[in-house]
């Protein structure tokens, strides 16, 4: 499982969505009460730990994203 807080910005949103395949991994969006930040939720089974490190790398790129 992979959570994420981001800004409640449409293109860091989308960017985040597409590290993971919607056909494969369960995705879940819930948005804060002040409606500034999404908790971002993606349950997807994966291989090995070098491919969670790997996606984990590929969303540092993301502006003001929190890896939890």
């Amino acid at each position: 499982m992979f959570k994420f807080i981001c800004p409640a910005d449409n293109e860091a949103i989308a960017r985040l969505q597409r590290l993971f395949d919607p056909e494969v991994a369960e995705l879940s969006l819930r948005p804060s009460s002040k409606g500034n930040y999404v908790s971002f939720t993606a349950k997807e089974l994966m291989m090995s730990v070098d491919a969670v490190i790997e996606r984990y790398e590929q969303a540092r790129g993301i502006p003001g994203l929190i890896s939890l």
